[in-house]
């Protein structure tokens, strides 16, 4: 067996082979190592190699090639243990370099490379300290935002000076700034360290890491994002807002060389929106003003969509304190209003949004259109104060009018009132055909007091009264719809008087408000006009006054509209039309039936109405009046 000699210091890998082999001696150079052998060829075997646990050193070389040198394969190369003639004159390069002029190159592997030290510096300085104390040629720098997925099998063999003199920078992913085979003995600049971008290098196609992912942070205010630039652990962080949905998975990545990038925030898309989660860079920190906007003066759009904007929030409100507390809980800075006295249309789907950097949309409010007006669906912004009054009569000073059709107005409550009328039942089951859920006052004594009970049946700002001796007409609809600021008004339609066909206000449909109905002055003869000023005349005839079912009730009906004709007491009244009234109702109709009735009670009520204006509180007095109509018919 050809003697061994181990050249370098006495380390513990020398140490495990000369418990294996005894015979095994050592040597600082190979001069000394030839000195030693006392056999014509002998095994060198260098400090930077691992001697495969199956080779034994038992190769001979045949008679023709004991003059030359025999090289075994170290790995994959062929810079391993060498088996050499003990007179073999070698050059100090050929030995440093492991490679010899005149070599056999024997297909064994017998060593592997001793795995390059292994180091992770934070800082430049720390780096310098690595280059100084590793005992291997080359050596490793795993950063520490990199998660390493390679086993750092990549070796250079000792012949390749040109690329031991260079850094090998592997890809991390996709991109060349992962981990780092560095030179011992050629060290590289602060700036190309902390860039990771080296003058001289080789870029190693192995993917042998992966980025780590940049911090998260959920973001609402600006104090919020100062706290983030401090405390991110990542020189970049991703800034996830509050009010969006996250669908990404956050693997954007910035290189470490790429320093412009790095220094920029990144905005990615929400929906078709560029107001999206962003990559913000802890080097820099932006203004208040660029926060508050999500628009950046400088920065980079991502074409990735990572986010949907959350909907706004919904509030059913129906008082002005709701709307206040809607305000002030809304998590977002717009949010939408839905009131009692509408329904929203199913292809509303309260998606509208619009983006942080679009700021007069943002600080104003929406009034969508419910039928005809814009008094309906509203998406509110915590920026513009609606006032209370605004609130009530929903009529915004300040406001944006969107042409959507978001609302229709909910039918208002429609409430029949009867008392003694004959054809009450007939005249109710008609209505009921036209309107299912009417409601019914019955009996309730006194013109206003039933009035004010029916009043107090409704759930609607608005409410249809039909009085119990109307018909109405076929082709009358009850879906006329009242702006949110007119509800305060009074609406008349016109009908048809079956005595002496005229065609005005008098027994015809009415529209009220339901809370000034409630509140009403009941000491006024004229129900409607003590109601509210604001009256509107239809056009129009909704209905029949069919009022002529028997004597009383002829006489009482006629009666009771010419003394508030005659007296004057009616708002708004013209003389000359008033005065036309009256001389029909007192001269028309005896061929109609109980036309003589009405007549009657037409002359008895004019006269009472120009000599009683001060008491005309007693034609509400239905008992009074039949003790008139007994006296007088």
């Amino acid at each position: 067996m050809y003697d061994m000699v181990y050249i370098g210091p006495k380390s513990e890998r020398y140490n495990n082979l000369k418990q294996k082999y005894t015979m095994l001696k050592h040597a600082k150079d190979l001069d000394t190592a030839k000195a030693l052998s006392m056999t014509k060829m002998l095994w060198i075997i260098w400090d930077n190699i691992q001697v495969c646990d199956d080779f034994d050193f038992d190769y001979k070389a045949n008679q023709w090639s004991q003059d030359v040198a025999h090289v075994f394969k170290n790995g994959d190369t062929f810079d391993g243990i060498v088996l050499i003639p003990k007179h073999t004159m070698l050059a100090a390069k050929e030995v440093e370099y492991r490679f010899l002029s005149v070599v056999k190159e024997v297909d064994i592997v017998a060593s592997i490379p001793v795995p390059y030290d292994v180091f992770t510096p934070k800082t430049y300085e720390e780096y310098l300290l690595c280059a100084e104390q590793s005992t291997t040629d080359m050596f490793w720098v795993i950063w520490d935002d990199v998660d390493l997925n390679y086993d750092l099998s990549y070796y250079i063999p000792m012949y390749d000076t040109y690329h031991k003199g260079l850094t090998h920078i592997f890809l991390n992913n996709e991109t060349h700034d992962g981990i780092c085979l560095f030179s011992k003995d050629k060290t590289v600049s602060k700036n190309e360290f902390q860039h990771r971008f080296f003058a001289n290098k080789k870029e190693v196609d192995i993917v042998a890491s992966k980025p780590k992912a940049f911090d998260k942070f959920i973001v609402t205010t600006y104090e919020q994002y100062l706290e983030c630039v401090n405390n991110s652990t990542t020189e970049m962080f991703w800034m996830i807002w509050h009010d969006v949905d996250v669908n990404y998975d956050f693997s954007y990545y910035v290189p470490k060389y790429d320093t412009f990038h790095r220094s920029l925030p990144h905005v990615c898309l929400n929906g078709e929106y560029k107001d999206g989660i962003c990559l913000m860079p802890t080097s820099i920190t932006v203004s208040e003003k660029e926060f508050k906007h999500r628009f950046f003066v400088n920065k980079k759009e991502l074409d990735i969509v990572a986010s949907t904007p959350r909907p706004y929030e919904v509030f059913h409100v129906s008082t002005y304190n709701d709307y206040i507390n809607a305000k002030e809980t809304s998590k977002f800075e717009m949010f939408w209003l839905t009131f009692d006295d509408i329904d929203v249309q199913d292809n509303f789907k309260f998606d509208i949004y619009f983006p942080h950097y679009d700021t007069y949309n943002r600080n104003i409010n929406h009034v969508f259109k419910n039928g005809k007006y814009y008094d309906g669906v509203i998406l509110a912004s915590k920026n513009e104060t609606i006032s209370e009054r605004e609130f009530l009569f929903r009529f915004l000073a300040r406001k944006k009018e969107q042409d959507i059709l978001a609302s229709m107005p909910a039918p208002y409550d429609v409430v029949f009132i009867s008392y003694n009328e004959p054809n009450a039942d007939e005249n109710y089951r008609l209505l009921k055909e036209k309107v299912p859920n009417a409601k019914r006052i019955h009996g309730v004594k006194g013109i206003h007091q039933a009035h004010i009970e029916a009043a107090k049946q409704c759930n609607t700002p608005m409410f249809y009264i039909v009085d119990g001796d109307a018909l109405i007409m076929d082709d009358f609809n009850f879906n006329h719809q009242v702006a949110a600021w007119q509800y305060d008004h009074v609406f008349v339609w016109r009908s048809q008087n079956p005595i002496n066909d005229m065609v005005y206000g008098y027994g015809g449909l009415k529209l009220f408000p339901t809370q000034l109905t409630i509140d009403m002055d009941t000491t006024k003869p004229d129900m409607t006009t003590s109601i509210s000023k604001k009256f509107n005349a239809m056009p129009g005839i909704a209905n029949i006054t069919a009022f002529n079912t028997g004597p009383f009730e002829t006489w009482k009906s006629a009666f009771r509209e010419c003394a508030k004709l005659s007296s004057k007491v009616i708002d708004r009244q013209k003389e000359d039309e008033t005065n036309e009234r009256l001389k029909i109702w007192t001269t028309v109709g005896h061929d109609r039936p109980f036309g003589e009735h009405a007549i009657r009670g037409a002359r008895a009520g004019m006269q009472y109405g120009l000599s009683n204006k001060s008491n005309l509180r007693l034609i509400n007095d239905f008992d009074w009046l039949r003790e008139q109509f007994d006296a007088n018919i």
